[in-house]
């Protein structure tokens, strides 16, 4: 697997870049400040794997460098750098259909095993991280993903049995849900539920 790394302050993707390059079977082809630099740059190999750093001043820096590798000929797999796992993040990540989103924090040994895993045509992304997509509110009141999708199903009139049968999962494993749900809106039934849905999220389903 050949990568290059694109991004972020020089110590540390020149450091990253020393550290993956000592695992099996990767080949760091190179860095680069940006992704301008990466496209502009001569290049006798294509790598099948970029690394960008998404942390930056910029907000705005991490898309537009997502995009332009994109949309450019090379069509290699993109793979996030971040500090840690934002909505934005996310977005960007299901937007342009990257092959992952990894967290700095993990280790080369774990960056080596993400990209090993990503190699098979499978996406990476840290843990947890449909909770970021989550309304604010929802997130707050510690609602999991799940949670989630059973409220809206909840406040769309949906009977346990039907809930159950959309997502897979037993009946009972409906109500423990439910039950962890009423707890966490501080709710008694499907009525104040669904009212307290329409609260949070503006009436939408």
């Amino acid at each position: 697997m050949t990568l290059v790394l694109v991004g972020g302050q020089r110590l540390l993707r020149d450091t990253t870049a020393s550290l993956l390059a000592a695992e099996d079977g990767l080949s760091v082809l190179g860095t680069f400040e940006s992704a301008a630099d990466l496209l502009s740059a001569e290049r006798a190999r294509r790598p099948s794997l970029i690394l960008l750093d998404c942390d930056g001043d910029d907000p705005d820096g991490c898309r537009s460098a997502v995009a332009a590798l994109s949309s450019a000929l090379l069509q290699p797999r993109i793979v996030m750098l971040c500090q840690e796992i934002s909505e934005e993040a996310v977005r960007c990540a299901i937007e342009y259909r990257v092959s992952g989103v990894i967290l700095k924090s993990y280790s080369a040994k774990d960056i080596r095993a993400a990209i090993g895993y990503m190699a098979t045509g499978r996406t990476i992304m840290p843990a947890d991280w449909q909770r970021v997509l989550a309304p604010p509110q929802e997130r707050q009141l510690g609602l999991s993903p799940r949670h989630c999708q059973i409220l809206s199903l909840i406040a769309q009139g949906r009977r346990n049995e039907e809930i159950a049968g959309e997502l897979g999962i037993s009946p009972n494993t409906i109500k423990f849900h439910i039950r962890a749900i009423y707890s966490r809106l501080e709710v008694r039934n499907r009525v104040e539920a669904a009212r307290r849905h329409a609260q949070m999220t503006g009436g939408a389903t």
